[in-house]
């Protein structure tokens, strides 16, 4: 898989048992393969210490899309 364009969330529930699998599909995070709201389920935020330094480097990058969002916001008014 490496080079594939990931253009939606690939978090799969824990409800689903059987095949056919049915992905989020939600825009992932970038750099990642899961959007936001399940990047946490995947990562467990807070349960360990490279847990905790995972979630810090998540917030970061949240942190900084949201500002980058905000300026082309900005930006196109």
């Amino acid at each position: 898989m490496e080079g594939a364009l990931i253009t939606g969330c690939q978090y799969i529930g824990p409800e689903q048992k059987e095949y056919p699998y049915k992905m989020c599909g939600c825009k992932p995070f970038p750099g990642r393969v899961y959007c936001e709201d399940h990047i946490w389920k995947v990562y467990q935020k807070g349960t360990n210490v490279n847990g905790k330094r995972k979630v810090k480097e998540i917030e970061k990058e949240l942190a900084e899309l949201k500002r980058l969002e905000e300026v082309a916001e900005i930006e196109n008014v």
